[in-house]
């Protein structure tokens, strides 16, 4: 944990990141000689997810202008907070700026109400995997929405 929270200002990322490393080495445990083997793969493994993660960030599709504009254009002060269908829309508008997998994975989740679980089953992704970029596309989603002020936080 100490290692992503290093790497990264979220302790959210952090938190995911350690929890494919504890995954990682769950598989690799019986492979594993000594201590120090342990926590020297312990720090191979956190390193590795660190990057992972930023680069899945740094993958992200840039958005067209006019789209960051329409998804964060902040409510004037005496409008009412948005209705469902609005709300609805401004989802599908911040959810369009995913990556291609979290797009699949969230549509799967958001759309069909599908768990992690199923959509591992389907995706033959890892559950861990699957939940943590939910997770992700999710915190995406909430910040653009906050930032564009649909919603309180």
């Amino acid at each position: 944990m100490a290692i992503a929270q290093s790497f990264f200002s979220s302790e959210e990322e952090a938190e995911d990141v350690a929890q494919e490393t504890l995954i990682r080495l769950w598989k690799a445990w019986e492979r594993v000689a000594s201590a120090e083997e342990a926590e020297s793969l312990t720090v191979r493994v956190a390193k590795y997810e660190c990057i992972n993660v930023w680069r899945r960030e740094q993958s992200r599709p840039h958005t067209s202008l006019s789209l960051v504009q329409e998804v964060t254009q902040p409510m004037a002060q005496n409008e009412q907070p948005m209705e469902g269908v609005e709300l609805s829309e401004a989802i599908s508008r911040a959810a369009s700026t995913l990556t291609k997998s979290e797009a699949r994975l969230w549509r799967l989740f958001a759309e069909a109400g599908m768990t992690a679980a199923e959509i591992s089953a389907i995706t033959e992704i890892n559950v861990r995997s699957v939940s943590t970029m939910l997770s992700h596309a999710r915190s995406h989603i909430y910040k653009l929405l906050k930032e564009g002020g649909y919603i309180d936080g």
